[in-house]
Order: structure tokens, then C-alpha cells, then sequence
């Protein structure tokens, strides 16, 4: 998928020779510690009241994501790509929350609505960053562990809503799936990386 430009031969072009991965700790600490913060911005929508109407607070949030996330990650993409990298999560999250609302909305909150949104939207943020990356080999590995750490920092947050409670207890949840989501961002971002720059990579790009 050449058109977001983040494929090995684009990105050696612009940068006269590859930079190195992230190392996985570092993605993942930085995925986790960004998006815990830009989703605490996004929880304060709804911790403070700040809209009304369930559609206008779920677009508020989204929108929040959607303005803060995708440039905090690309510090983990070689300085060449940050920019192009932007579209791609943007078209990736506004696709993920498209699909988590239409199973939220479609089951109306019931039947593990959220599980069944989150499966279906982290899986098509991970196919696109495999797709996008040029990445060699299964994506659904990395989509099974960006589930997980987004399944364990939202089921986290929704503890520790439901013991604290009120105006903190909404920041907390924000704060937890925060890190888990973001941890998970940062690890499918280096699993993607380090997965395109595999020899084999090279020969099947587009």
C-alpha cells in the first residue's frame, strides 16, 4: 500500500538510508505515556459535561483522539513519514471509531457491545498499519495483542470509575485506557516497522 508513502523504498528514498526501529520499549512506553495523555483530554469531555447529547459527546471525543493521537505517534516513524503518517491514523482511528459506534449504537450498549466494536476497529487499524508499512508476514499476532492491552487499560479505567466514581472516576477510565490503548499503538507501530525492513519485505512492496 505505496499510497501513504511509509513503505521501506519510499522511506529510504527521502532519508538516504533507513532509520532504526524504536526499540520496543521505547514505543511502547511512549505510545502508552502520549495517548494516556490526549485521552485524558478526551475524557474530560465527558467527565466535565462539557456537551450534551450522547451523538455530540461521542464526536467530541473522537474528535479530541483524532487531533492529538496520530501526531504523538509519529514520533515513533522516521522524520520523513511523520506527516504521511498522520493520514494514515486518521483514516485508521476514524474507522475504528466508526466501527465501535456501530456496534454500540447497532446492540444498543448490550451483548459486550464494546468488546465486539473494539475487535472489529483494532483489527482494521492493524491491518492498515501492516498494509501501509509494507510489513512481512501475519497481522492478526499484532492485532491480538493490541486487543489485549486496549481490553486491559479499558477494563482497568472502568474499575476504577466504578470504585472512585464522579468527576475522577471518569479521568481514571480516560487514564487507563489511555496506557493500555496507547501501549498497544506503540507496540503495533514497532512490530509493523520492524516487520517491513525483513529482507523478504522488499520484493513484495505494493
Amino acid at each position: 500500500m505505496k499510497c501513504f508513502g511509509l513503505t521501506p523504498d519510499r522511506l529510504r528514498a527521502a532519508e538516504g538510508a533507513l532509520p532504526p526501529v524504536p526499540s520496543v520499549a521505547r514505543s511502547v512506553l511512549w505510545g502508552a505515556l502520549g495517548f494516556a495523555v490526549v485521552s485524558l483530554a478526551a475524557y474530560s469531555v465527558w467527565a466535565f459535561r462539557l456537551v450534551t447529547g450522547t451523538g455530540m459527546l461521542y464526536a467530541s471525543i473522537a474528535a479530541v483522539y483524532l487531533g492529538a493521537s496520530g501526531a504523538i505517534l509519529a514520533r515513533l516513524v522516521p522524520p520523513s513519514g511523520r506527516i504521511r503518517y498522520l493520514g494514515l491514523f486518521t483514516l485508521g482511528f476514524a474507522g475504528y471509531a466508526a466501527l465501535w459506534c456501530l456496534c454500540w449504537f447497532g446492540l444498543r450498549g448490550r451483548y459486550h457491545a464494546d468488546f465486539h466494536g473494539s475487535v472489529l476497529g483494532l483489527g482494521w487499524l492493524a491491518w492498515l498499519h501492516w498494509r501501509a508499512f509494507a510489513a512481512r508476514g501475519p497481522w492478526v499476532p499484532a492485532a491480538l495483542v493490541l486487543l489485549a492491552l486496549h481490553t486491559l487499560g479499558y477494563t482497568l479505567g472502568d474499575d476504577l470509575h466504578a470504585l472512585v466514581g464522579g468527576v475522577h472516576g471518569r479521568l481514571l477510565w480516560g487514564l487507563g485506557h489511555g496506557l493500555g490503548f496507547g501501549a498497544g499503538l506503540g507496540w503495533l507501530l514497532h512490530q509493523a516497522q520492524n516487520a517491513a525492513r525483513r529482507p523478504e519485505a522488499f520484493v513484495r512492496e505494493g
